[in-house]
């Protein structure tokens, strides 16, 4: 049979559906997102319009599924069934072609689980300046207690600004490797990293969906953590340290439930049924 585009086609088993409702081809197999179109479905290619959703192999547009669980129409974004004027009020909000997207409390659970993961082989990797980072801070503290007696005098702030320079530099070199390393090999792997596995999360395209590429995976890692390298420089890593704030706050307003690094990347994150 020739090889089907992905796109909305007749539902191969409709009397588990409702009328005339179309399921999501996604070039290799059928997907559980199904709508009621406005108008009349596609043929398959080389079939004609009678033709379709009649015949086929196992698997593939054409061929009925056995056992497929009962489908029913997806809620797109703003409650708008995907190809339908009619509105369903509070309904989720959906990729283009009916994945449900995650809600923001769920997206932030995962970045807290990331966070978890991560932090200790941050600090195991980086214990020899972590120990000076310590020490130095303990010496202002005792420095400054001895201050506070009868003819002492204060720390010099420049020396502790000098002697904490080097270790903060390595400490955050190491921490965005490590950073690096585990958000995008896991999300080229899984498409999705531990966090957000934990709690039925994936990264997707947000047109189509399918394999991550490595250049998704690379420009969604620099929008959302590509602000670190820039705020080695020092009035610049000031100004940018508000941007993991607006980041994540993004998806609250955006029509799209995206965040900045998502648009950069042209990406959502949406429920995965496990």
């Amino acid at each position: 049979m020739t090889q089907i585009p992905a796109g909305w086609y007749p539902d191969p088993d409709p009397a588990q559906s409702l009328p005339d409702v179309q399921r999501y081809w996604d070039g290799q197999q059928w997907t559980e997102h199904v709508h009621a179109p406005a108008g009349p479905a596609p043929a398959y290619p080389g079939e004609s319009a009678a033709q379709s959703g009649q015949s086929g192999q196992s698997g593939q547009p054409g061929q009925p599924h056995a056992g497929q669980a009962p489908a029913y129409p997806v809620q797109g974004p703003s409650g708008q069934l995907p190809g339908s004027s009619a509105q369903v009020p509070g309904g989720p909000a959906t990729t283009p072609d009916g994945q449900q997207l995650a809600g923001w409390w769920r997206r932030v659970g995962a970045y807290v689980l990331d966070i978890l993961v991560v932090t200790p082989v941050v600090l195991v990797l980086a214990l020899p300046w972590v120990r000076e980072i310590v020490s130095a801070y303990a010496d202002l503290v005792s420095e400054a207690m001895r201050a506070a007696e009868p003819g002492g005098t204060g720390p010099d702030p420049t020396s502790l600004t000098t002697d904490l320079a080097v270790p903060f530099l390595i400490l955050t070199l190491i921490g965005l490797g490590v950073n690096f390393a585990y958000h995008v090999s896991f999300l080229k792997w899984k498409a999705a990293t531990p966090g957000k596995l934990v709690l039925g999360l994936r990264v997707r395209l947000r047109e189509t969906p399918g394999p991550l590429s490595w250049g998704t995976v690379l420009l969604r890692w620099l929008g959302q953590f590509g602000y670190g390298l820039l705020g080695l420089v020092p009035v610049l890593g000031t100004i940018l340290s508000i941007y993991p704030l607006i980041d994540s706050l993004w998806p609250l307003w955006d029509a799209k439930k995206q965040a900045v690094h998502d648009k950069i990347a042209k990406t959502n994150v949406v429920r995965h049924s496990r």
